[in-house]
């Protein structure tokens, strides 16, 4: 099993980081569970939503409120914050970032579902701002896997909604950096950026590891996922 992860975030007591497309399509219930199995993560630890590109989040401070979510149907959201023990959160991408930020110390976690639209409607910024609420300190973060710039095209109605700094004009063609206008973001919202990593994998380029939609237009996802034991 390839998980693609920040070694910070591990140490820091979390298990999570984001699947390769080898271990499968993560679309299906059974699926995620086979994989919290083989990670010894009980699958009813693991709470999931209906991604919506918005910029809700939920916040789950106990177990019995975990329980009581996943006894829901899925609510709409597309961010979570996660400030108890024994409880874990999961997103599904195929082009949009997943945003990891954690404290050091190991108490609280937010992770996002970011497509552009949810970057567009700030989500970055609330998740960090929602974190450091909790008077969490040293904040650090990585965004897992998505669409680089390299791939992401886009015609001028959607560039014209993110920032001058975001946007690469080549070959006469628009793309977006949504690296940038997170980094942004998270910046505005008071997080060190000396402390977040975005490495440089790309969903749409990199068809061995992993399912873009962009690229395929087909229903596959990938699962990325924070368990606080």
């Amino acid at each position: 099993m390839k998980i693609y992860t920040d070694n910070r975030l591990l140490s820091s007591g979390f298990i999570g980081g984001t699947l390769s497309r080898h271990t499968g399509n993560m679309c299906e219930t059974d699926a995620q569970d086979k994989i919290y199995q083989e990670l010894d993560i009980p699958a009813e630890k693991i709470a999931h939503f209906h991604q919506v590109h918005g910029n809700r989040i939920i916040t789950l401070s106990s177990t019995k409120q975990l329980a009581q979510l996943r006894a829901q149907p899925l609510q709409e959201a597309d961010g979570w914050l996660v400030t108890a023990s024994n409880c874990g959160a999961a997103i599904l991408t195929a082009d949009c970032v997943p945003l990891f930020l954690w404290d050091s110390q190991g108490n609280y976690f937010a992770l996002s579902h970011c497509g552009w639209k949810g970057v567009v409607k700030k989500l970055p910024f609330l998740t960090a701002k929602a974190l450091l609420e909790t008077g969490a300190k040293s904040i650090q973060g990585w965004l897992g896997p998505h669409i680089q710039s390299c791939c992401f095209e886009v015609q001028q109605d959607v560039a014209s909604q993110f920032s001058v700094r975001s946007i690469v004009h080549k070959n006469g063609k628009i793309f977006v950096n949504l690296n940038t206008e997170i980094l942004d973001q998270l910046q505005q919202a008071g997080l060190d950026l000396n402390q977040i990593k975005t490495p440089y994998y790309c969903t749409c380029g990199d068809e061995e590891n992993f399912f873009s939609w962009r690229r395929d237009h087909i229903r596959q996802n990938l699962l990325s996922f924070i368990y606080k034991p």
